[in-house]
């Protein structure tokens, strides 16, 4: 059976959420380091199927990762399929023939009218229509080519063949190398299908460079792919100016918030951009996000009780996140009060958060 994480948990690809689930919980309880102590191969086995329930067990995570399974298939036969052949026939059979076997005429002058100014004029001027009759057609035909090109791609997308739309989106710039939409369609398929953030960024630079007036969504998006090579202060940037370019992206005030917190430590800016992400939503996983996020920055400027309505606020919506378990718990310790920190941390634990043992550890008995 083919390596991948539906075969580090024993589940086939079509397993349903539940079914990964019970196959996570099986595996995890068989290799946690409290069952092996001192086991280095059942700890690293241990880590390996709790990153893979990570990715299977997220919807959106778990749709990206089946189609880079599909595209690495779809790139296998590719390359079994165009096996360079050699025949045995098409070789050289023979040495070129020597100078005795070549055989050479004088050609005789021929006697005509001599080549006059007006002929060289008349030939010049049909060498020079014929270039520009040829340079005429290879724009339009490269135009027709690359538009083609362009709307089948568009039709592989609406059905999912990402990898063929990629491949035609690549011919269509090349026909047409100001193409910028074909930029733009390309980017996105390698931000969000294939996770080539760096080949992203140099499509949506060429965006950019080619429209008079980029939206604000184009630099939102590089803005995202700047985040995920870890040029965080460059990302915050294009999400200032995408806002700037146009205020009803409150995406990117949730992803500026992101970096400002998590990367650049700017925790006030950070909670500025999720409390305006918040006036514009009221419930999601984006919004569960912002309040999380929002809640952190609270707790690392030190206001625990505003960290806490946020983390309680999260939980009433989704009473089995045991991530904010955990940081509700870690909020009460600052707040002194340790009884109901831990009973959050045993929760977080039950619900398969993980770090939540070392603060059980270390804080409650």
């Amino acid at each position: 059976m083919e390596h991948n994480l539906y075969s580090t948990l024993g589940v086939s690809p079509t397993a349903s959420a539940q079914e990964i689930k019970l196959a996570y919980k099986r595996l995890a309880l068989k290799y946690h380091p409290d069952r092996n102590p001192g086991d280095a191969r059942a700890e690293e086995l241990f880590k390996v199927v709790n990153a893979a329930y990570q990715t299977l067990s997220d919807p959106q995570k778990r749709v990206r990762y089946d189609l880079r399974l599909q595209y690495l298939r779809e790139q296998r036969q590719a390359i079994r399929q165009h096996q360079p052949h050699h025949n045995p026939r098409y070789r050289q059979t023979r040495p070129p023939a020597p100078v005795s076997e070549r055989h050479y005429q004088n050609i005789p002058r021929r006697e005509g009218r001599r080549f006059v100014r007006k002929d060289l004029y008349i030939t010049l001027g049909f060498f020079a229509f014929m270039f520009v009759f040829s340079v005429l057609l290879k724009s339009t035909m490269d135009y027709i080519t690359g538009e083609d090109r362009y709307k089948t791609a568009l039709s592989y997308i609406e059905h999912g063949k990402y990898s063929s739309a990629h491949s035609l989106l690549t011919d269509a710039i090349y026909f047409r190398p100001k193409h910028s939409d074909a930029y733009l369609t390309r980017a996105s398929i390698s931000m969000n299908v294939y996770e080539n953030y760096r080949s992203a960024v140099e499509d949506l630079n060429q965006v950019i460079a080619l429209q008079d007036s980029p939206s604000g969504e184009v630099f939102m998006l590089r803005g995202k792919c700047l985040a995920k090579l870890e040029k965080y202060q460059e990302a915050e940037r294009d999400f200032g100016i995408a806002l700037t370019l146009d205020s009803t992206l409150h995406t990117a005030q949730l992803d500026r918030g992101e970096v400002r917190l998590f990367y650049l430590q700017k925790f006030e800016p950070a909670i500025a951009d999720f409390t305006s992400f918040l006036r514009h939503t009221s419930k999601g996983e984006s919004w569960a996000n912002a309040l999380t996020f929002r809640g952190f920055g609270y707790y690392k400027t030190g206001e625990y009780a505003a960290s806490e309505a946020d983390y309680r606020q999260v939980l009433q919506a989704d009473n089995a996140n045991g991530r904010v378990y955990y940081l509700l718990g870690r909020t009460e310790l600052e707040q002194a009060q340790p009884d109901s920190a831990c009973a959050h941390f045993r929760e977080a634990y039950r619900l398969g958060y993980s770090a939540a043992v070392l603060e059980l550890r270390a804080n409650c008995r």
